[in-house]
């Protein structure tokens, strides 16, 4: 067991960065991931097995599930289930930083829509 420091540094895109803790923790069950995203919004997306559970650490979220919004603040948590679409926006001033949680760990899962 080990502690580490959850501080998204990998980019995925200008806007958007992540630090993979699972791999770093050694947790091969769940998918566990801190993300900050400057502005703006992810890409719609979906996963096909995957439960998501998001807790806003920093920021203010918008996150559109099917067709319902959900504002999310600093410490408060929502799950999204499988299959369901869903998309983060940044509606905060400065970054938003964001614990996922998911589970089963199931390998390309997530859809992208197009």
């Amino acid at each position: 067991m080990k502690v580490v420091r959850a501080v998204p540094t990998e980019s995925i895109s200008e806007k958007l960065s992540v630090q993979r803790l699972g791999e770093a923790l050694g947790v091969r069950n769940l998918r566990v991931n801190v993300f900050t995203l400057a502005e703006g919004s992810m890409s719609k997306h979906m996963h096909r097995e995957q439960e998501e559970v998001y807790l806003v650490l920093d920021g203010t979220a918008m996150i559109d599930v099917d067709q319902e919004q959900f504002k999310v603040g600093e410490r408060e948590a929502l799950a999204v289930p499988a299959r369901a679409w869903h998309r983060v926006a940044n509606v905060g001033y400065g970054p938003l930083t964001f614990f996922v949680a998911a589970a089963p760990v199931v390998d390309d899962d997530a859809e992208i829509a197009g």
